[in-house]
């Protein structure tokens, strides 16, 4: 009987040390789990933003080609579009147009860079688009 007793005494604190253990993993899990969440709505943030911009450096293309109906010709340079409608916020594009000729052809070449958002949280798109005249 006093063998049992003994048993019994050097196992009193086990279950102290399994909780701690056991609370220790699972908080480990949950940091690392936090850690994975913040980086996917990091990345999702930075997708939406890039096609934003692309978005925004199109419609700046399709502007510029809407204008190019009227006057054929590069008539300006470099025109900046700054978007405030629903979707294209804080976007901002600027469309150079360029006349080149290339074995006999005359092409007028548009150019459209679109930036969306600022600081850390910014995406930034380029398209060019020529057209045979």
């Amino acid at each position: 009987m006093n063998n049992t007793t003994r048993s019994y005494g050097k196992e009193t604190g086990l279950g102290l040390i399994s909780a701690i253990f056991v609370i220790t993993i699972l908080a480990l899990l949950a940091a690392g789990m936090a850690a994975m969440v913040s980086d996917s709505a990091k990345n999702h943030t930075a997708q939406l933003l890039s096609v934003r911009a692309n978005s925004a450096a199109l419609a700046a293309l399709d502007i510029a080609l809407v204008k190019m109906r009227k006057h054929p010709n590069c008539i300006t340079e470099r025109a900046d579009i700054v978007f405030d409608t629903q979707g294209l916020y804080e976007c901002i594009a600027t469309v150079s147009c360029a006349s080149t000729s290339h074995q006999g052809k005359f092409f007028i070449e548009l150019s459209s860079a679109a930036s969306c958002g600022s600081g850390m949280d910014q995406a930034s798109s380029i398209v060019r688009k020529r057209i045979l005249k």
